[in-house]
């Protein structure tokens, strides 16, 4: 499966799992406005600046937060407390660690060296290429 099909997928997924939470408690809540926010979902998966460290960052309307998918735990940001706790439910569901995993390993194998002539390998390796 293609990345972006993949993430779609993931968001579709989040989505649903936000609105199922949100109304487990109050069912009539399905069809309320506040529900209607989860749709326009957005996740980013990407690396913290200058180390391995796998994230995902979880968009909703204006408010944004980065998750680890190591530890399970946020980052930064800010979203509402029950919908981080609810991320993070989802983020440890098996399926979707597996599928983000996915996504990150896809992006590795796409980020590999180029293959490096050997009557170049001293000048690129100095950083002079």
């Amino acid at each position: 499966m293609k990345t972006r099909r993949l993430i779609e997928k993931l968001e579709h997924d989040l989505s649903n799992f936000l609105v199922a939470e949100m109304c487990k408690l109050d069912p009539e809540k399905v069809a309320s406005p506040e529900a209607f926010r989860f749709k326009g979902l957005n996740i980013t998966p990407s690396y913290v600046e200058g180390t391995q460290e796998k994230t995902i960052s979880v968009r909703i309307g204006g408010l944004e937060a980065d998750f680890s998918i190591g530890t399970y735990e946020k980052i930064s940001g800010s979203l509402p407390t029950e919908d981080e706790k609810n991320i993070i439910l989802w983020l440890k569901r098996r399926e979707n660690v597996y599928d983000l995993r996915l996504i990150f390993d896809k992006d590795k194998m796409r980020r590999q060296a180029a293959i490096i002539p050997f009557d170049l390998e001293e000048p690129y390796y100095r950083g002079l290429l």
